[in-house]
């Protein structure tokens, strides 16, 4: 019992030992950063990193584009953090690169972070960067390392204490001791037989030593064995106690290891419920705070959505317009992807459950297929000598019919063609005599034909000319009639229209002589081109006759000599492939004898090898138990039922173990043939497989190079025609400068002399002596101005005594100069930006204190980043400055209670332009969201935000009094009046009415500054 609870313990004890688990937040399994436009931005997860410690994670960078190399750059790294990267890479398109970055944490706790990349300096991209860093733990001291090193103490008083012979307590005791070395966990039980044995061996020993020489001989035989008797119950009774005792120990020692060992699962188990259920509280109240905060925050949202949205319509509606038409083509593309992903996805699976068909079938197939050549081998072997004889005979026998058929067949070509010879003569006699009597009868029923249609045409022609002398005859009888009552006077009259009657008579029949001509002419034309056309077609006719039969039989003869190669070459090639098969089937049914064979021979070799080991050890126990019966007569019948009860043990257990392993053996084989048919047919299968691939890889090759071929093509051709059409738009450009630049020179010339003659004519009409002393003082400063007085040179001393000198006075010299040039010029601008003095600047702003020429210093600084600001090419310079926003948040704090006078000396106070210079760097969205996610930036700008609002209205109130005042003694009642404003930013040289001008007001400049962080305050 104390054996099983303590190896039961041990296992346990291997089984739930604990493992150190790491709980990470992981918000993406793969981090992928996708260089398009609108990309989420990918989150890189740390982990639990140990201070002290390192980690480093992996970010996946896809270039998507088919048209252009991307170049990406680290633009923003929290390096102070503890993070570091590689940065610079340029890959091709379509393709993507692996971008490593490493942590060390340098304090413990969370962090988020923001990493951002520039693409080919286009478009920014960002990456959010997560983890935890956690302080080293120490390593708890455990029971059982209190209770082995309280046995290897043990063991070392033992081992120094000098002991020749071991206690007959340990050694009748040596059974209970429980043993944790490794190989003795799976031994097989210790009969009990071996102790008694060695309990025996050790009586003996101890008789033998103790019992003296001489008694042996002065002792009767009875006296001995009183003695003896005696002995052995007091050594076995002594022998009972110290096993009791020792047992006893033992028992108490298990029973505490296996309460201290179950508490200490017990509690492992209790602590990783609470750490499962702390996590999960945590997960919960993160979940829930989160949704307060998005439900809150898109509260505040809608709020000032629906304030501000008199302003934002028109740039929020065209931002609606595009994104909602790269959402519908997003949707497009993602729904016929997950409509191709599915459409494949089912294919694949039909394909799959085809291929597991197809190899079932053949499988099965090849199976029966090799069964039926197994059988059929030796009938093949038995009939294959006949086989060879009866092919040497029909090979024989068909070369002899060949022959002789090869000879009737000329012999009967020959008396075919004679006689179609023949009957091809009297066919063309009898064809000949046909056609001449088939054209003379057509010839005979043709001139019947014209003298039956001449015969109707004259008389059709006689009677047209008969009726119309009838009518005439009628008209002129009833004409002379009407006219014989008539004067004389039309005598001559009727004797014109006489006249004209018989003209149109003679000129009728002229026209109708004429068309007879030409209808006999073109009767004639008809007739000839009508025998030509039946001569040719029955010409036609005969020689397409002539050639079918040519044909026909050109195509007999070859079609017979074809068929007759073919069925020679097909009886080579049928012989050819049975004597190679039957060959295969051979090599292959031998190569599997010989297999069965080599494993029957070593399971037969094991099986006897096993059975003659049994033997020999049964052979020695036999003779190990005949030699200890023969001088333990004494106990041989307490003995014998124990021998008998471990022999039917043994053999059962042997006779289980032999069967085991029978069973095995038998499996074994049958995996090994298994796996044998399974490799065949694989190895086949990749044959098959390998050259369909081929296949189809040299197939697509070719289509896909004749589409890169047309690609290039259409590219190149592409290009030639841009290459054409942009030296088409540069020479129109250029001529268009060189023209314009022409009418401009002309159109200057002409204003100059416009001016000048204006000037003149003015000069002559209003000069009187002030102008004229004005006019002569501003040539005289003019002439005096000096080169170091304009606005370039005056820009390059003061940014070289910003770099270079140290001195406050310099320093506020070059901050005075550098205002009036960033105010006035934009190239002055620019170059500033250029030569890095923005980070001077701001560390200028740093450094100083609240006295007076710290604040001009910090007025004149904010007033320069104020101009650059405005101007569109330089924004970005101001707001890349490291800290630049916490900088500009520390003045709004330091100086929150000089928030200015409405009616300020220098442009309004500090307070008012880091507010205007702040709403100005956070007019991109972009930005606003970079500077949002700056821990405690909005509780910063709420906080200043109460403090002025409270100073405000504490002023108002006094003003409302005041003007309550006033009214009440004038009896008028005035209310100022709140204007809404519009933010219309452009730089001081730009002069138009609508531009905003700089706000003295600290209230609205802080409310300007929480308007554009969409705060609702």
């Amino acid at each position: 019992l104390v054996n099983r609870r303590v190896h039961s313990g041990q296992r346990g004890f291997l089984d739930f030992s604990p493992t150190r688990r790491e709980y990470t937040d992981k918000e993406n399994d793969v981090p992928v950063l996708s260089l398009i436009q609108f990309s989420k931005a990918p989150f890189v997860t740390f982990g639990s990193v140990k201070l002290g410690t390192s980690k480093s994670a992996v970010l996946r960078i896809e270039n998507p584009t088919e048209y252009a190399a991307a170049e990406v750059s680290v633009e923003k790294i929290p390096s102070s953090k503890g993070f570091s990267v590689d940065f610079g890479p340029c890959f091709q398109p379509g393709g993507s690169f692996t971008l490593v970055v490493t942590w060390t944490p340098t304090e413990e706790g969370g962090i988020r972070e923001l990493i951002v990349l520039n693409a080919s300096g286009v478009l920014k991209h960002q990456a959010v960067l997560l983890g935890r860093a956690e302080a080293p733990k120490r390593k708890k001291k455990t029971l059982w390392d209190t209770i082995k090193s309280k046995r290897e103490g043990e063991k070392m008083t033992t081992l120094r204490r000098k002991v020749e012979h071991p206690p007959l307590k340990m050694a009748a005791n040596k059974t209970f001791q429980v043993s944790r070395n490794p190989q003795y966990k799976r031994d097989k039980p210790r009969s009990p037989l071996t102790s008694l044995n060695e309990g025996k061996g050790a009586i003996e020993r101890s008789l033998t030593k103790h019992s003296p020489v001489g008694d042996r001989c002065l002792k009767s035989d009875k006296q001995k064995a009183l003695n003896l008797s005696q002995e052995q119950q007091s050594l076995a009774a002594f022998r009972k106690h110290a096993a009791r005792r020792r047992y006893l120990i033992l028992k108490r020692a298990a029973v505490l290891i296996q309460q201290k060992y179950r508490a200490t699962l017990l509690s492992r188990k209790t602590k990783n419920e609470y750490n499962s259920l702390r996590a999960a509280v945590l997960t919960v109240q993160a979940n829930w705070r989160g949704r307060a905060d998005r439900k809150r925050i898109e509260k505040w949202h809608q709020c000032a959505s629906f304030i501000q949205a008199c302003y934002r319509r028109h740039k929020v509606q065209a931002e609606y317009r595009a994104k909602r038409a790269a959402a519908v083509v997003l949707q497009s593309h993602y729904r016929a992807y997950l409509a191709g992903r599915k459409m494949k996805r089912g294919y694949l699976e039909k394909k799959a459950a085809s291929i597991t068909v197809q190899a079932a079938f053949r499988g099965m197939r090849v199976r029966a297929e090799l069964k039926k050549k197994h059988q059929a081998a030796t009938v093949i072997q038995a009939l294959a000598r006949m086989f060879l004889c009866r092919k040497r005979y029909l090979l024989l026998h068909s070369a002899a019919i060949v022959i002789q058929s090869q000879y009737r067949a000329l012999l009967l070509c020959r008396a075919q063609l004679n006689e179609f010879r023949k009957l091809k003569q009297a066919t063309v006699k009898i064809q000949a005599v046909f056609r001449g009597f088939r054209e003379r009868q057509d010839l005979k029923r043709q001139h019947k034909a014209s003298r039956a249609i001449q015969a109707h045409f004259r008389m059709h022609r006689m009677r047209v000319a008969y009726l119309a002398l009838k009518c005439a005859s009628i008209i002129i009888q009833e004409r002379y009639r009407a006219k014989r009552l008539m004067d004389q006077q039309m005598q001559s009259y009727r004797t014109m229209k006489h006249a004209v009657i018989v003209i149109q008579a003679a000129y009728r029949g002229h026209k109708a002589r004429r068309k007879i001509a030409n209808m006999h002419q073109a009767a004639s034309v008809i007739q000839r081109k009508f025998l030509a056309i039946r001569d040719r077609k029955n010409f036609l006719a005969v020689r397409v006759a002539v050639l079918a039969c040519q044909q026909r039989y050109r195509a007999v003869t070859l079609t017979r000599k074809a068929r007759l190669d073919y069925l020679s070459k097909r009886r080579a090639v049928v012989c050819l492939q049975a004597a190679y098969r039957g060959y295969v089937v051979r090599k292959r049914l031998c190569i599997e004898h010989m297999a069965a064979v080599t494993i029957q021979s070593q399971y037969r070799m094991y099986q006897q090898k096993n059975n003659y080991k049994r033997l020999c050890w049964a052979a020695t126990v036999l003779q190990t138990r005949y030699r200890a019966n023969k001088k333990m007569r004494a106990e041989v019948h307490a003995l014998s039922v124990k021998k008998n009860a471990a022999v039917v043990l043994q053999a059962a257990f042997r006779g289980m173990k032999l069967r085991q392993m029978i069973k095995q053996k038998h499996q074994a084989a049958s995996v090994i043939q298994r796996a044998y048919r399974a490799h065949c047919e694989h190895r086949e299968y990749l044959t098959l497989k390998s050259s369909v691939l081929t296949v189809q890889r040299r197939y697509r090759a070719s289509v896909a190079a004749k589409k890169q071929l047309q690609t290039y093509q259409k590219l190149l051709r592409h290009w030639l025609a841009r290459r054409h059409k942009a030296a088409t738009v540069i020479q129109q450009a250029v001529q268009k400068f060189l023209l314009l630049r022409r009418q401009k020179r002309v159109q200057q010339g002409i204003l100059k002399a416009q001016a000048l003659w204006r000037g003149h004519c003015s000069r002559r009409l209003n000069d009187n002596p002030k102008i004229v002393k004005l006019r002569h003082r501003l040539r005289v400063v003019t002439a005096s101005v000096r080169e170091e007085d304009k606005l370039c040179n005056k820009t390059s001393s003061a940014l070289d005594y910003l770099l270079r000198y140290k001195h406050f006075s310099y320093i506020l010299e070059a901050l005075k100069n550098l205002e009036t040039a960033t105010r006035l010029s934009p190239e002055c601008c620019e170059r500033l930006v250029e030569s890095g003095a923005t980070n001077v600047i701001f560390t200028l702003i740093r450094c100083c204190n609240r006295s007076v020429p710290c604040m001009d210093v910090i007025t004149f600084s904010i007033q320069i980043l104020l101009n650059l600001s405005k101007y569109h090419k330089t924004i970005e310079a101001v707001y890349s400055v490291e800290n630049s926003v916490e900088t500009l948040l520390d003045l709004l704090q330091r100086y929150r209670e000089k928030a200015g006078d409405k009616v300020a000396e220098k442009g309004g106070s500090i307070f008012t332009k880091a507010c205007f210079l702040l709403a100005l760097l956070l007019q991109d969205k972009q930005r606003t969201e970079e500077v949002k996610k700056l821990p405690k930036v909005l509780d910063r700008i709420h906080s200043i935000y109460r403090l002025t609002a409270r100073k405000h209205k504490m002023d108002t109130e006094r003003t409302i009094i005041k003007q309550k005042m006033s009214a009440s003694i004038n009896g008028s009642f005035f209310v100022p009046v709140t204007f809404l404003f519009s933010f219309r930013f452009a730089p001081d040289w730009v002069l138009r009415r609508d531009k905003l001008k700089d706000i003295v007001d600290p209230l609205r400049a802080i409310q300007m500054v929480a308007n554009t962080l969409s705060i609702v305050l």
